[in-house]
């Protein structure tokens, strides 16, 4: 998908519509920096939302941490941020997480796959060469972990009950825990912001209509 200059104001809600908010470079030096980088960034984004000065938004947290706006018609969000980038979601309906990963990340994929990835795909992982199954983790782990963000449960001891098909660039969902209702609510859409990196956006109660917004800082 394309990402446009970022407009003024945001656009006019539409059906379905989720916005989303790239911002490339680093958001990671110092672990005070990221804090703040990132509390400013979501500030500049969701204040227009709702019609307030960035410094006068405040902020809840569901029982898992996940935050929430405190304001009259205020929208869903959900941010992710890695080496290089950051992502931020915004929606006027529904429940909405975000995911990204940069694609030429290195880790202990088949070890991290074995502890936190459901049977059937932890068996198609090991089957893989090296390179093929730590590209499939990074589809499978934003698949999930999007989905995690979305219902606000974390990602321990949920991450192996969302279930995706490996083989598939787009997530296609095989499996959800039964606190996160019918599989027909849920849409993924995978999410290309930059060619260094990958993301996942999760949706439960509506099928998205994505805008994308280049940011600066």
């Amino acid at each position: 998908m394309s990402f446009d200059i970022a407009p003024m104001n945001p656009p006019a809600w539409t059906p379905g519509a989720v916005h989303l908010w790239w911002l490339g470079g680093d958001m990671r030096p110092a672990p005070q920096t990221r804090r703040t980088r990132i509390d400013q960034l979501l500030r500049r984004v969701l204040a227009p939302y709702v019609g307030l000065a960035p410094d006068a938004l405040r902020f809840g947290r569901e029982a898992h941490g996940r935050p929430f706006l405190l304001a009259e018609h205020a929208p869903d969000f959900n941010l992710s941020d890695t080496r290089g980038g950051c992502l931020v979601a915004v929606a006027a309906q529904g429940r909405i997480g975000i995911d990204l990963e940069r694609l030429d990340r290195q880790l202990s994929h088949r070890e991290l796959a074995r502890r936190y990835f459901a049977t059937a795909e932890i068996a198609v992982l090991e089957a893989l060469p090296d390179e093929p199954a730590r590209q499939a983790f990074l589809r499978l782990w934003t698949a999930k972990e999007s989905s995690c963000k979305a219902t606000g449960t974390g990602i321990f001891g949920w991450l192996p009950r969302w279930s995706f098909d490996p083989a598939t660039d787009a997530p296609s969902l095989r499996t959800l825990p039964d606190e996160a209702g019918d599989a027909a609510l849920w849409h993924h859409r995978r999410i290309q912001p930059h060619p260094d990196f990958t993301a996942v956006l999760s949706c439960k109660g509506f099928v998205p209509a994505i805008r994308g917004f280049l940011l600066n800082e």
